[in-house]
């Protein structure tokens, strides 16, 4: 689909600047290169947006760029200007388009997910260390109170709401089964003992958010995704084990739910939870190795305790298992 403008009759930019679009004539170097990015930066603090360049500046003509800078500087070089001035990095990309026969240039940039973006050193009178910049109708500038209380009540919002989120997970796994990697000291906790990492392993933890889940555009949701294998160093008697991981057994799921043997066996028959090692896990116990013991997650209680709430899932769980107890031969069902 070829790029356009929406112009009047006159052939003049409809659209104005605003606290997400400003227009350029050229792009060019030196203390200019500092001002776009303050630019970005004070769009990203906002709701992120664009400038393009190829736009007369009064009025807003599309005359097109009339140097070749654009197409030829090194996006590293801005963003090394970015990470120079400011506290973080910022999401953008930058993009020529022809219209008319003419060349024009569009950088992009994203709201930030962590403000505010401060500066963090001078720059002439451009830049001012300590200063957070935030993008008005039509100009960039330091922030005023109004903005600033607004940035920092949503920004407190979002860390509440993800606490809420983590306290949430540990309701659903269970605190026991909750573990803390230290990344600055290299150790993993496991209730009262610790796992410890080799510092230089420490080093090779590396997570990348990833566009897409599936390769396919609009599939999937965004993820984290670990890369490279990872290898604990275990000291004598710090390892997880089994009974940490999974520290109910089949008689105390039994007392937690209210219920008798056969139901909770017609409940993990129905959910198969045997199968998921989400929930459960066999354990062997024994000189040889040769008795399993079954044992479940404080997780699954909840999990089961929320199906319960729907008065016909007993019963269709007994049902159903006793069918499936018909079809077995007689030495499975006393196994069992």
């Amino acid at each position: 689909m070829a790029f356009t403008f929406d112009l009047d009759n006159k052939g003049y930019v409809k659209k104005r600047e605003s606290y997400n679009l400003e227009y350029k004539q050229n792009f060019q170097l030196g203390d200019n290169l500092v001002k776009y990015c303050k630019t970005l930066v004070g769009m990203a603090n906002n709701k992120g947006g664009e400038i393009v360049f190829g736009i007369k500046n009064s009025p807003h003509e599309p005359i097109g760029m009339t140097n070749n800078r654009f197409q030829e500087i090194d996006p590293k070089n801005i963003d090394s200007t970015i990470r120079e001035y400011f506290s973080q990095e910022l999401k953008w990309t930058m993009n020529t388009v022809r219209f008319n026969e003419k060349d024009f240039g569009i950088i992009t940039v994203e709201e930030s997910e962590e403000k505010p973006i401060i500066c963090k050193k001078n720059c002439k009178d451009i830049l001012r260390e300590g200063a957070i910049y935030y993008r008005y109708r039509g100009e960039s500038k330091e922030i005023e109170f109004a903005e600033l209380k607004k940035l920092l009540d949503k920004e407190k919002e979002k860390e509440r709401i993800l606490w809420i989120k983590h306290i949430e997970r540990i309701s659903i796994i269970g605190p026991k089964n909750v573990h803390l990697l230290d990344s600055y000291k290299g150790e993993l906790s496991v209730g009262d003992n610790k796992i410890l990492i080799d510092k230089d392993l420490i080093e090779k933890l590396h997570f990348i958010k990833e566009g897409n889940f599936t390769e396919k555009e609009g599939e999937g949701l965004p993820t984290l995704k670990l890369i490279g294998n990872v290898e604990g160093i275990e000291a004598e008697n710090i390892a997880a084990k089994p009974d940490v991981l999974y520290p109910l057994t089949t008689s105390d799921v039994q007392t937690r739910l209210s219920l008798n043997s056969h139901e909770v066996q017609a409940i993990f028959h129905k959910l198969r939870i045997k199968s998921n090692s989400k929930y459960h896990a066999g354990i062997s116990m024994g000189r040889k190795k040769e008795q399993i013991v079954h044992k479940y997650t404080e997780s699954l209680i909840p999990v089961l305790q929320r199906m319960l709430q729907r008065s016909s899932f007993l019963q269709e769980c007994v049902d159903e298992y006793k069918e499936y107890r018909k079809n077995l031969p007689r030495k499975s069902k006393r196994k069992r």
